[in-house]
């Protein structure tokens, strides 16, 4: 499941359990963390047809302060298969007799995302037929990695939003 988890420096670690240095990270995670990274992760199943639902739990300990950010609802499979990937597997015909798709041959299919977390694409099959078969050859595909893409792009203003909470919390303490 997708993660995103940063370290909190050693020299504020005997804060943490601090009434109000916690009041003020727990205030932050909620309010400002974990929506920004729901919102990230939305931006990249914003054109899916079977978008999944993103939700987060914040952990806060004295070793460390961190979220979760994962997907829920019927559709959270689907986002699993595309950010890790899948294997060449068959796929039958369960409940009709034949699957019907349309299919142009091998590289007619233009995804909505790409490898190393781009997203975007059209995700329709490039010149294609209509074709009727028993069971297909799936080639699997390439893991799209959008966790690690989000925190890339995420770590900076993370740390940025976390330092500015620990200052407000410690401002607070010495009032």
């Amino acid at each position: 499941m997708p993660t995103v988890a940063f370290r909190v420096t050693r020299k504020r670690r005997a804060f943490v359990n601090a009434p109000q240095v916690r009041k003020v990270l727990d205030a932050t995670l909620d309010k400002e963390v974990k929506p920004h990274f729901i919102d990230e992760f939305d931006k990249v199943v914003s054109n899916w047809k079977h978008k999944p639902i993103f939700q987060g739990r914040k952990f806060v300990t004295a070793d460390a302060i961190w979220v979760n950010i994962f997907p829920t609802g019927i559709n959270k499979l689907i986002y699993t298969y595309v950010t890790k990937g899948t294997r060449p597997h068959v796929i039958r015909a369960k409940n009709v007799p034949y699957l019907v798709f349309m299919w142009g041959g091998p590289g007619s299919y233009k995804a909505k995302t790409g490898t190393g977390g781009t997203f975007g694409g059209p995700g329709i099959v490039v010149g294609g037929e209509l074709t009727v078969r028993r069971q297909v050859n799936h080639p699997g595909n390439a893991a799209r990695n959008f966790e690690s893409v989000i925190l890339k792009k995420e770590k900076q203003w993370y740390s940025r939003t976390m330092e500015n909470a620990w200052r407000r919390a410690i401002r607070a303490m010495s009032k």
